[in-house]
């Protein structure tokens, strides 16, 4: 009977651990926060505007939890959009997560592998990169799953 509970348990978990709606999420949140800040500290040009040196932002793990909902619902959803199939923006997936700040800015890539290249792909897009030097953001969180990646920025 002990040999039946035990296989029983371990089947559990091992069904548990293959399931594919899992967030197969890297923990990316000190190297992306360190990239950020980079930026944000030295400026830099976004298009054609010269961004100057910014505070840096701080990470918020609320930010993180919709940054991941975001990028795990597009991956299953098969979509890439700010706006979700079921109308959700950037600012209510944050409410949801329980962020209290009404500012939110949202940065979302795709196909990438690393930190390095989607915050390359980043920069080189005028939009992407004046949110990342958006003054008004304190907060940061991010997440990826696969090669989704999400920023989630708030103040």
């Amino acid at each position: 009977m002990k040999k039946i509970i035990t296989f029983s348990v371990l089947l559990c978990f091992l069904f548990y651990s293959c399931r594919k709606d899992q967030v197969p999420v890297e923990n990316v949140h000190q190297e992306m926060l360190s990239a950020v800040n980079s930026l944000r500290t030295t400026g830099c040009t976004c298009g054609t505007t010269y961004m100057p040196p910014v505070p840096v932002v701080k990470w918020n793990d609320k930010l993180e939890v919709a940054a991941a909902e975001h990028a795990k619902d597009m991956a299953v959803n098969h979509y890439f959009d700010h706006i979700a199939p079921n109308g959700s923006s950037p600012i209510q997936r944050a409410q949801e997560a329980g962020y209290i700040g009404m500012y939110i800015g949202e940065n979302i890539g795709s196909g990438y592998n690393t930190v390095q290249q989607v915050m390359d792909a980043w920069k080189k897009s005028a939009d992407h990169c004046k949110a990342m030097m958006d003054s008004l953001y304190t907060d940061l969180g991010v997440a990826r799953y696969n090669t989704l990646w999400v920023q989630e920025f708030g103040q």
